[in-house]
């Protein structure tokens, strides 16, 4: 059971209690390592990874991980997050209102795929660890029979505009490589395939991994908690908001709404006009 700060902090705990960080005066250590030995020499990518696990990525393997960030920058102003941080800097609030407006948007369903296809590539895996004699198509075809039993949609398939993104193929491709060099196993890479191909098999149609399933996958095979998967999709995507947002600041238009302002765009399916009864 939770406890409370109080009742914690009364039994002689600290606050905060962190493995990250250790900030004193002129100094400042982030997972035993001085910020001055980090600064310049760590990527983007390997800091983030840093925080996140407590260790240093391979140069390799954090370009890895930086693609999966570029990869999922932007899509464009049909995508919701973005459209939203577009509106926002039409309606004259500070700029990093407008960005958080923008990540707000963030969450189980948009921008949430990539967590779920962890979580379940996660539990694939433990299942193929306690029991060896047990197939990979064996072990996907069960956990498919589980989402339908339960209307869950399988994360990571699918998209609704590419039928072959190109975001897709490069992602694989760099993937495929480190896994010829040694770098990674290539067993989620191998998993998110047989999870599409049985998909596939199912539906009857043609099923596409898209960004969140490889993006899920790469992130496993550099274990990734599958907890974190939303906020690096929000630190990726959150380059496409702040440049949209600012793009539409510059544009200096006001107060855009959602759609067009055309009458034909809005239905309204409420009650007929009415009045309150008159109260004597």
């Amino acid at each position: 059971m939770n406890r409370s700060a109080l009742d914690a902090y009364s039994d002689g705990a600290v606050w905060w209690d962190t493995a990250i960080s250790d900030i004193k005066k002129n100094e400042i250590i982030i997972r035993g390592y001085p910020i001055e030995e980090l600064i310049g020499t760590l990527s983007y990518s390997q800091m983030l990874y840093l925080l996140l696990c407590g260790e240093v990525l391979s140069e390799k393997k954090a370009r890895l991980l930086e693609s999966v960030l570029v990869a999922g920058a932007d899509h464009g102003p049909r995508a919701p997050s973005i459209a939203a941080a577009r509106m926002a800097a039409t309606c004259g609030i500070s700029f990093n209102s407008c960005v958080a407006t923008g990540i707000n948007l963030l969450g189980d369903v948009h921008g949430g795929a990539a967590e779920k296809a962890m979580t379940l590539f996660y539990i694939t895996n433990a299942r193929l660890k306690a029991n060896q004699d047990l197939l990979l198509a064996d072990v996907v075809a069960a956990q498919l029979d589980h989402l339908e039993k339960n209307r869950e949609k399988l994360g990571g398939i699918g998209h609704q505009l590419h039928d072959d993104d190109p975001r897709i193929r490069k992602l694989y491709a760099l993937a495929e490589a480190l896994v010829d060099e040694g770098e990674i196993s290539g067993n989620y890479l191998k998993m998110a395939e047989e999870f599409r191909c049985q998909l596939e098999e199912r539906k009857k149609r043609k099923m596409t991994m898209n960004i969140d399933g490889v993006a899920a996958a790469i992130q496993c095979e550099l274990a990734i908690p599958a907890e974190a998967a939303k906020g690096i999709f929000a630190m990726s995507r959150g380059m496409g908001i702040v440049a949209h947002a600012l793009e539409e600041l510059q544009n200096r238009v006001l107060i855009k709404g959602p759609c067009p302002n055309r009458a034909d765009l809005v239905r309204y399916t409420g009650p007929e006009l009415r009045h309150l009864e008159k109260r004597e």
